[in-house]
């Protein structure tokens, strides 16, 4: 989940920026360091690598897409590790999708300490460095919870405003962590301008024209549906679709209708 016990926060009464910031970094990256082999996971076709991303050092699992087919560079929720989310890799994989998966800061064996710079600056590096991994091929950023916000603010950055992808998907997307936040527990407004990890995804969704499909669960406790439909709004894309997982709360969006939908969409590139 995005903001892992964020009434914490309320309790404590936290004023000072030290705490504040203590705070954010614990709860907005619970992140699992567990380290776990593509092959025990049950993803054996995949492969996990050391990528050099500058001063850190990432675990990337991948698999190269099969002919005509494009890769998926995967940002994943900050709840769990890479080895949570294998199912959705094999299932990607057996269509013949390519798969990047990006293990943030400090998840799943990669070094340092996770913070909105850090990450966006490894995304943007990763995004780069793809034809090297898996060869050329058109790409598609998905997003997941915390990592909806890690693929706009990729795909809009001015190193890739000459190689943008081919489409994008958002799971659960939310507007900034402060929205969430404030939404979830107001008593916080008068603090959340101190908030370093921001992840500004409706100041940015804008700029981007690039096919996009957004999956949300209707009874989404974490981050409200109508959080999804700002983000579809703001969208200038011409080619966008909205759907919403009828009775699927932050982390059973993978139903089967869905499954459809996005396979659908995830065809056509």
């Amino acid at each position: 989940m995005i903001l892992k016990a964020l009434g914490i926060t309320a309790l404590l009464g936290l004023t000072s920026f030290g705490l504040l910031g203590k705070f954010e970094q614990t709860m907005v990256y619970p992140l699992d360091p567990t380290e776990v082999s593509p092959a025990n996971a049950g993803v054996p076709q995949m492969q996990a690598i050391r990528f050099d991303s500058g001063k850190e050092t990432l675990v990337l699992w991948v698999a190269k897409p099969a002919a005509g087919k494009p890769v998926i560079l995967y940002f994943h929720g900050n709840a769990g590790n890479l080895a949570n989310r294998a199912p959705r890799f094999a299932s990607f994989e057996k269509r013949g999708f390519g798969v990047v998966a990006m293990a943030y800061r400090g998840s799943s064996g990669s070094t340092g300490k996770p913070s909105q710079r850090g990450i966006l600056r490894d995304a943007i590096n990763v995004y780069q460095a793809l034809p090297d991994l898996v060869g050329p091929a058109p790409v598609i950023l998905y997003g997941e919870s915390l990592g909806t916000g890690v693929a706009v603010l990729t795909a809009d950055s001015p190193e890739l405003a000459n190689t943008q992808p081919a489409a994008m998907v958002l799971e659960a997307p939310y507007t900034s962590i402060p929205d969430v936040t404030r939404r979830i527990y107001p008593k916080l407004k008068p603090l959340l301008f101190l908030m370093k990890n921001r992840w500004p995804s409706i100041r940015h969704i804008g700029n981007l024209h690039v096919p996009l499909l957004i999956l949300h669960g209707t009874d989404d406790p974490l981050i409200p549906i109508e959080m999804g439909r700002e983000i579809f709004d703001a969208s200038p894309a011409t080619d966008k679709t909205f759907f919403a997982v009828q009775g699927a709360g932050h982390n059973n969006v993978w139903q089967t209708d869905a499954k459809v939908a996005l396979y659908a969409f995830l065809n056509r590139f």
